[in-house]
């Protein structure tokens, strides 16, 4: 009989498990497939915008550095054609060379070199000091490679390859990493020789190494030959300098430099891993100011993901949980098979079975019972003991009644008597009991009456449950749903839920302060009172806003938004939305939080950023980019848009004579005499030293002129008060304006700025205006 009942719980096993250990497989399988996908995906794309963000960088970085050069060169040009002998013109650009190079981030070394190759000025940077070299140590460089190509160009700039510092023949200890940026200066339309800047790429370097660490894999940089300039480990670095055939990638890697070589861009599979790489060089090089680049040589960087990282992290323990889950579903299973095997043999045991127990079962509980005409009981059974404490014996010939407790005593009588009366069955009736212990427990009540021949009703039968574990839980969720209640009320962010219409069902007493609406004031109503348009978008923007509240309640998660009072004020608000499921029905669960004094802390912050710390006025780079912003707007709505340059005449002279912080405090006051001035539209802008730079919206040449007279006269009649007594200083003044000859910022910077120096060059405390950018200013 064994043997038979174990055959059919295995047979039952198969049959039900093997449909779901087959599902569960192949889930897993699909599930692990997908999961590997979507990581080998998620590695591609971060290794092609890794790629691609460093040669981003090494773009900025030759871009940086090639403007520096092109404004040192034109600097290096006026010196030549000014007046004074060689030597004079040779001291004012070492002179030149020792300022720019001091403060010219990443430059270390600036060579004036003759026509035919000879250096004749050469500054060496030294952890920011400039130190010139004596005229017996300056060298012949006319066979340097830079030297020859740069002599077959004409006003291209010229990039060297990457190497590292040389002099003498010999490479400098420590190493350093440089470029070499060339370009030809002319005197009075004649080659005058070269301008050299060498410059670091420790900078380049210290971005590339940062980003490798984001990098699944490493990260290389080599050159067109396929030159180890960052290599696996530091043997293969700058190796082809010393040993050309064994530092190049196609040595230790030839099939990744067959499929990349002649490639600027791309991604594939080799051997040992992912491979990601990008090329700049001459033809990829992006330089927004137009001037024409040749590159000795391009470079490549290289992401190479080794085949271990792409495996997915925790893999293994994905499988030992599959197998745990396959197992112990295999577990329950075998343990429900049995369990339903052993159901049925009782369930065809039990088929002749009195009706007792049927009308029992009908009435499922914990313990059973049956009671005769006098309300005693005549037959208990089941865990009676367990429930009440007394055994079957102890309760046959005793009324429920005696154990129920005193303040139900008549609430159960009642009921009973009723289903007496009228022959009814009753179900779910709950009241508190006394067990033999004194316990007082919670039991509920299900049963049927029993009939004679004639339907009189001669007793019960039912089943009775321990309940006091629920009504516990029950009291247990309502103490929750207090406790949840009291923080509501004690938070400091305004709790908000609203069903799927936008409709407020709760509103916390933080809520009340924040937005001083009362509770029954917003119960049923839209937040479209607190939400407005007006208060989040811009003017051109306020279009049709019907469903501005509706668009900005669907935008679930964490975003800030301009809020309104009762009363009408303005705030900021961190707001974070949450979607609830609740009977078949979204709702939105929403937190809002004042970050008035957030704001304004980052206001204050962003102020810091974009001002001048001396003079208050807007620093060099916000004022860059707020004239790139007025220049758009021009091109686009075809408005009037004037650049003034301006500059303190004689400043040098003020900072010697009375030192620096009479200078600092003539610069204070020229900027609080040109607020006064200028409209608030305007941009005024510290570009320099002495040098500021005025933008005039809306303003045409005219105009422009007018605002420049009035600053030029207006500093010239104002004492300046410094810390050496009053001073009087004058300003020249160059004027230009958005034109057909000037429709970009570098444009109009430079017309302003040939409007500088021709003013410079009539005297000074004069106002010029540059319409162009050839010939001389206008009056």
């Amino acid at each position: 009989m064994k043997t038979k009942t174990t055959s059919s719980v295995f047979l039952y096993f198969i049959k039900r498990f093997s449909v779901v250990a087959v599902l569960i497989l192949a889930v897993s399988a699909w599930a692990l497939l997908t999961q590997r996908t979507q990581y080998h995906k998620i590695v591609e794309n971060h290794e092609v915008d890794l790629v691609k963000s460093n040669i981003s960088a090494f773009n900025s970085w030759l871009e940086s550095d090639i403007e520096y050069t092109a404004i040192l060169a034109g600097l290096v040009e006026e010196q030549l054609t000014g007046p004074g002998d060689p030597y004079a013109q040779r001291e004012n650009i070492a002179e030149l060379f020792s300022i720019f190079g001091s403060r010219c981030k990443g430059c270390v070394q600036l060579r004036y070199f003759s026509p035919e190759g000879m250096e004749l000025v050469r500054i060496n940077i030294d952890a920011g000091r400039p130190v010139r070299v004596a005229g017996n140590y300056l060298q012949d460089k006319s066979e340097r490679s830079y030297i020859k190509e740069a002599a077959k160009l004409k006003d291209e700039v010229y990039i060297s390859s990457f190497d590292l510092n040389m002099e003498f023949g010999k490479v400098v200890i420590p190493y350093t990493p440089v470029i070499r940026i060339v370009k030809k200066v002319y005197a009075g339309g004649m080659n005058s020789g070269f301008l050299v800047i060498n410059f670091s790429g420790d900078i380049l370097f210290k971005i590339f190494n940062e980003a490798g660490v984001e990098s699944f894999g490493d990260l290389f940089l080599v050159n067109d030959d396929g030159g180890w300039i960052v290599g696996p480990d530091e043997t293969y670095s700058w190796k082809f300098l010393f040993k050309p055939k064994e530092g190049l990638l196609e040595q230790g890697f030839p099939e990744v430099w067959s499929e990349i070589k002649n490639k600027n861009d791309g991604q594939f599979a080799g051997a040992d891993g992912l491979y990601t790489f990008d090329s700049l060089s001459s033809n990829s090089f992006h330089y927004v100011l137009r001037q024409d680049v040749v590159f000795s040589e391009g470079w490549k960087v290289i992401s190479r993901v080794p085949n271990e990282s792409l495996v997915v992290p925790r893999r293994n323990i994905m499988f030992i949980l599959l197998a745990f889950l396959v197992i112990m579903l295999g577990y329950l299973f075998w343990r429900q098979s049995a369990v339903t095997v052993a159901s049925e043999e009782i369930r065809l045991a039990l088929e002749d079975s009195e009706k007792i127990f049927m009308d029992v079962a009908d009435a499922a509980g914990e313990f059973i019972w049956e009671t005769g005409p006098d309300g005693s009981f005549v037959f208990v059974t089941g865990r009676a003991e367990d429930v009440l404490g007394y055994s079957a014996e102890e309760l046959i010939g005793r009324s429920p009644f005696d154990f129920v407790d005193e303040e139900y005593s008549w609430d159960v009588r009642k009921e009973f008597l009723d289903a007496a009366q009228f022959g009814n069955s009753f179900n779910g009736l709950v009241f508190r009991f006394v067990n033999r212990d004194g316990r007082k427990i919670w039991l509920e009540f299900n049963g049927v009456p029993v009939f004679d021949a004639e339907g009189v009703v001669t007793g019960f039968r039912g089943a009775t449950s321990d309940i006091s574990a629920q009504k516990k839980a029950l009291q247990d969720l309502q103490d929750r749903e207090d406790m949840l209640q009291s923080i509501s009320d004690s938070v400091q962010d305004a709790l908000v839920l609203m069903d799927e219409k936008g409709l407020v069902h709760f509103w916390n007493p933080a809520a009340e302060k924040i937005f001083g609406y009362r509770a029954d004031e917003m119960l049923g109503e839209s937040l479209q009172c607190c939400f407005h348009a007006e208060d989040n978008l811009l003017p051109e923007n306020l279009g049709n806003t019907d469903n501005y509240i509706d668009g900005l309640l669907s935008s679930y998660g964490s975003f800030t938004v301009n809020v309104r009072r009762k009363g009408g004020d303005v705030f900021p608000a961190e707001v974070l939305l949450s979607p609830l499921r609740k009977d078949d029905q979204w709702w939105v669960v929403g937190t809002f939080r004042d970050v008035t004094e957030r704001k304004e802390a980052e206001d204050k912050l962003r102020k810091l950023a974009t001002t001048d710390s001396l003079t208050g006025l807007s620093n060099r780079r916000f004022f860059m980019e707020s004239a790139e912003d007025a220049l758009e707007r021009t091109r686009r709505y075809g408005r009037d848009l004037s650049l003034l340059m301006m500059d303190i005449d004689y400043f040098k002279t003020v900072n010697d004579m009375y030192g620096h912080d009479a200078g600092d405090d003539v610069l204070k006051g020229l900027s609080k005499t040109g607020l006064k001035i200028l409209r608030n539209i305007d941009v005024f802008g510290r570009i320099g030293g002495e040098e500021f730079s005025i933008l005039l919206p809306d303003t045409g040449l005219d105009g422009a002129t007018l605002v420049a007279e009035r600053l030029r006269a207006e500093i010239e009649t104002t004492k300046m008060n410094t810390r050496s007594g009053s001073l009087n200083i004058t300003v020249s003044i160059g004027v230009a304006t958005y034109s057909e000859h000037t429709k970009t910022l570098e444009q109009l910077l430079k017309a302003a700025d040939i409007g500088l120096y021709a003013a410079k060059e009539a005297g000074r405390n004069q106002v010029k205006v540059q319409l162009t950018l050839e010939g001389s200013s206008d009056e």
